[in-house]
């Protein structure tokens, strides 16, 4: 009955859970690692009595991830946080607007990334936001909304820029 209700939780979860990983760390292999580490832990922590859900999951992989930070050095640190998002083999070819919000959402502080990513990418709701972080799902509605608006503000902006620049090249 263990093992079968562990398949059953490593089934469901694997494919998100390598998403996840591969978007922070940017490389599949790399992310196909992390993952399995995460799901070792589970396993052990599970067998010891720990129940099984997705935002504990989540924690494991965050932590995993954490510690794959940890071992590399700062300028790689700074790579694989920022490291474009490489879902071509799922999403197919990219359009210029879904390059351009990625770029922009690239722009923004970790915890705002890491928030979107979970909202729209992960597809985690509110109240699994919250429990990952450990927060109440109001300030995870505030902080989403926040990061909504920052990519907004920066999206805005761009087009902006581009429309001035359009303009002096006909000049």
């Amino acid at each position: 009955m263990v093992v079968e209700t562990f398949t059953r939780f490593y089934r469901r979860y694997y494919r998100l859970m390598l998403t996840v990983a591969e978007q922070r760390v940017g490389g599949f292999s790399d992310a196909e690692d992390i993952v399995a580490e995460a799901f070792r832990i589970s396993w052990v922590r599970y067998h010891d009595g720990e129940e099984l859900t997705l935002p504990w999951l989540y924690q494991v992989l965050r932590n995993v991830i954490g510690n794959e930070y940890r071992r590399v050095n700062r300028a790689d640190q700074f790579a694989a946080a920022t490291a474009p998002l490489t879902l071509g083999h799922i999403l197919g070819p990219e359009t210029a607007d879904a390059a351009e919000v990625r770029e922009v959402i690239r722009s923004l502080p970790l915890e705002d990334r890491e928030l979107l990513y979970m909202a729209y990418w992960e597809d985690l709701s509110g109240d699994e936001i919250a429990a990952i972080l450990g927060v109440r799902p109001g300030t995870v509605r505030v902080r989403l909304l926040r990061a909504r608006r920052k990519v907004g503000s920066l999206l805005d902006s761009n087009s902006a820029a581009q429309r001035t620049e359009a303009n002096h090249g006909r000049d």
